[in-house]
Order: structure tokens, then C-alpha cells, then sequence
């Protein structure tokens, strides 16, 4: 992997996970009793990664930089970027935002993203078919909330045989029918274009395309403008395009522009001149061939970005079982420190972190206690996320449920599918359902 550099997106607001997200940033949430942005770390880390970039929003990155050093291997090196608070910027405007610390071919990938992928399968993809871009695409994610979400609001079509992204638009980008360019079906007569993946915020990209980001600043995000600006552009020829991105006045640019910012070395090319291969990747300029955008798709193993409170307690709940597969390291699902009175269950399925004090007759099933906590007597948890320094008292019901730091909840209180937010009181024998 030393052909590339790799940059964390930690710059989020969380606006979908309020009112989690309120007091604690995205990418600090507890999922498993680590912070949300050591999943990505941990997958760059595997794949040998030394050094990484975190762009993170200028008021959070004394937490964040705390965070790397109390929960990440001491021999990393992190390099925080900081971008301006009080500025609404995309993705891709933070790596435009960075470009002078980008020296050579970049993995983005999203501090929401938690899964056991190898980077090298999405590399070889990349490195095979020299692609511009290369993303990683995963099948729906299983709640119920986010996959309606998600039918709505993409199509993707991929040549099985190269591993070629030849469509990707969401349903907001488009008008009553789907248009399918000529230029495209010539050279692909029978495409499939699926609901059933989406993208996962998981990139690797050529350097040039940072460069042409500097050029063109109309381009905002990765996910929703760059990327299906660049597909779109593959199979155009080489003038004037009158249609642009949707929501932005990008029709003024155009595919020479692009192609532009392509560079290729003197060993590249005579590679390609004596290749014998056929497929995409060996003819020329503005016949699609040039910019060429690839995908990696994820059909099994664990794979989803936790950005929804939907997806937040679905990380928790799976990372119980998957964190020893995970990390090289040993994280032991109940602390040493932990005190659990004798009568008391907690599962398998369930985590408890330092410092926490379970009372008796207990009862904890499928969910994530923080540190510091305290629980009553006769509680009952269960599919829920008890974040640190949260008091239980006697006799409470907690069910599909987040709660937290430093809430209080009183005496028989009954949670159902709720948040509690950050030092909230809830009062003895309160209902709260949602």
C-alpha cells in the first residue's frame, strides 16, 4: 500500500444521529466502547498503513487528537487537517481543503465505516484495471428504515466481467425516467442497474483527480456529485458536455477539461502499446477508456456505515461477536474492573467497559454498557446503548434504547425505541416510548 496515502473524513456534523451526536462528535461516538473512528484506523492499520491523515472541524480536534492517542496504536502517526467550523463543506471540499499534504494516489474512507473488507482486494481492482476511482460498494443495509432509505435513492449498474461502475445517480438527481446514454449501451447492450447496493463512502483515487478538485470548485461532495459526475463522464467524447451535475452549474466543464488532468508515465504507456489486453483499459482518450471508475463489491462479511441511529444500533449490536475477528489485539467484552453482583446475567452478545457496577438480579442482553456506569437492582437492558458515567437506579425497564453520558434514570423508568440525551433526567416510573 505504500503507493498511497490515506485520509479518515471525520469532519461530519452527524446531523442524522441527533441527539447522540449533540454533545459528542461523529466520529467519537462509542461503538463497542470505542470510538467510531477507530473501526476505519483499525482497517488501514491491517492493510500497513503507518501514517494517516484525519480531517476533522477545528473545534473538535483537541477530542479527536485525544481519542487517537488513548485508543490507537502508539507507533501510528496522525496528521489532523482541520477545516473552518463556521463553513459548510462536503468531502469533497475538505480533500480540496488539504490538497497540499496530497502527494500521490489517496484512499479516502469515511470515519463511519466499520468493516472487515482487506483493503488489498479493493487495491487490486484498482491497480488491474489502473482505474481513476475505485469504490467499495456494499449490499442494503438490513433495518428496515435504512433499506427503504436506500431503494430510494439508488441505481447502480457494474459490468460483472471489469468491475466497472458504468451508472450511479440517486432518485433525487433524477426526473420521471431514467436515461441510459447511447454511447454507453453501444458498448454495454445489456446492462442491470440494482437498488440493492449503496456506496460506502470507501474510495481510492488517482492523484489527478485532487488536482482537477483544486480546478473546479462546484463540485461539493464525493459521494453525491463527484463520483457520478465521473462515471457519467467515462463514455463521453471528447467536447463540450451540455448536461452537467444536477444541483450545481458544472455544465461550463468539460470532458477535455478532465481528461486534462490525466497523466500517465512513459512506462505506462508503452505498457499499454505492447498489451495484448482487449478490454477497457488500452485505447484511447474520450472513447471511455481514459477515466476509467471501477468498484469493489462487498457481498459478505461486515460492512456498513454507522450514520443513521438505525445503523449506530446495528454497529452495536453485531460488534460484541465481530470485534475479536477485528482488532489483533485482545478487547475482552466485560472489563477486569467491571463489578457484577452473582445473580446477575449479562450475555455474550453484550459488552460492559471499566469501571461499571451491576446490582443484582440484572438482566443484560444484546447491548454495550460504558464505563463508570451504575445499575441498579432488578434492571432489565436489552438491544441498547448505555454510553459512560450513566446512572440506573432499581427496578428499570431499557429497551432498543440509546442513553447518554452522564443521564440519570430513576427508579422504574421504562424506555422503549428512545434517546436520551446527554445529562438528561428521566423520572421514577416514567414511560418513554417512541
Amino acid at each position: 500500500m505504500a503507493e498511497f496515502q490515506a485520509v479518515i473524513m471525520a469532519a461530519g456534523s452527524g446531523s442524522r444521529m441527533y441527539p447522540i451526536s449533540e454533545d459528542i462528535p461523529k466520529a467519537l461516538l462509542p461503538v463497542g466502547n470505542l470510538p467510531l473512528i477507530w473501526y476505519p484506523i483499525n482497517t488501514l492499520e491491517k492493510a500497513g498503513f503507518e501514517e494517516i491523515i484525519v480531517v476533522t472541524l477545528e473545534a473538535e480536534a483537541a477530542e479527536v487528537s485525544h481519542a487517537l492517542t488513548m485508543y490507537c496504536n502508539p507507533k501510528l502517526k496522525f496528521e489532523l487537517k482541520t477545516i473552518p467550523d463556521d463553513i459548510d463543506m462536503g468531502t469533497a471540499d475538505s480533500l480540496r481543503h488539504i490538497k497540499d499534504v496530497i502527494e500521490k494516489d489517496v484512499i479516502v474512507i469515511s470515519c463511519d465505516l466499520i468493516t472487515d473488507l482487506p483493503l488489498h482486494r479493493l487495491a487490486d481492482i484498482h491497480r488491474t484495471y489502473d482505474a481513476s476511482v475505485t469504490a467499495l460498494l456494499a449490499p442494503v443495509p438490513e433495518t428496515s428504515a435504512d433499506r427503504e432509505a436506500a431503494i430510494q435513492k439508488h441505481y447502480i449498474a457494474l459490468d460483472s466481467k471489469e468491475s466497472r461502475l458504468l451508472f450511479c445517480a440517486s432518485e433525487a438527481d433524477l426526473e420521471e425516467t431514467l436515461i441510459v446514454r447511447k454511447a454507453l449501451l453501444k458498448r454495454y447492450p445489456c446492462i442491470n442497474i440494482v437498488t440493492r447496493l449503496v456506496d460506502t463512502h470507501l474510495y481510492i483515487m488517482k492523484k489527478w483527480i485532487i488536482d482537477y478538485l483544486v480546478q473546479n470548485k462546484s463540485i461539493s461532495t464525493i459521494k453525491g456529485e463527484l463520483i457520478p459526475f465521473l462515471v457519467k463522464k467515462q463514455f463521453q467524447k471528447q467536447k463540450k458536455d451540455k448536461v452537467g451535475l444536477p444541483l450545481n452549474d458544472t455544465a461550463s466543464i468539460s470532458m477535455a477539461d478532465v481528461l486534462s488532468f490525466l497523466a500517465e508515465d512513459e512506462i505506462t504507456v508503452a505498457t499499454r502499446g505492447l498489451s495484448s489486453w482487449s478490454g477497457t483499459c488500452t485505447t484511447d482518450k474520450g472513447d471511455g477508456n481514459a477515466l476509467r471508475c471501477h468498484a469493489y463489491v462487498m457481498e459478505s462479511g461486515l460492512c456498513l456505515n454507522a450514520n443513521t441511529l438505525q445503523l449506530y444500533m446495528e454497529a452495536n449490536r453485531l460488534i460484541p461477536k465481530q470485534l475479536p475477528s477485528l482488532s489483533s489485539k485482545e478487547i475482552p467484552l466485560i472489563h477486569s474492573t467491571a463489578v457484577i453482583k452473582p445473580k446477575s446475567q449479562v450475555g455474550n452478545d453484550s459488552m460492559v467497559d471499566a469501571s461499571v457496577s451491576i446490582g443484582d438480579k440484572v438482566s443484560v442482553k444484546r447491548s454495550v454498557i460504558g464505563k463508570h456506569t451504575t445499575i441498579g437492582d432488578k434492571v432489565k437492558i436489552s438491544n441498547s446503548v448505555i454510553m459512560d458515567h450513566v446512572t440506573i437506579k432499581d427496578g428499570c425497564n431499557i429497551t432498543s434504547s440509546i442513553v447518554c453520558n452522564n443521564a440519570y434514570i430513576k427508579e422504574n423508568a421504562s424506555l422503549k425505541d428512545c434517546q436520551v440525551g446527554n445529562s438528561h433526567t428521566i423520572g421514577e416510573g416514567g414511560e418513554l416510548f417512541y
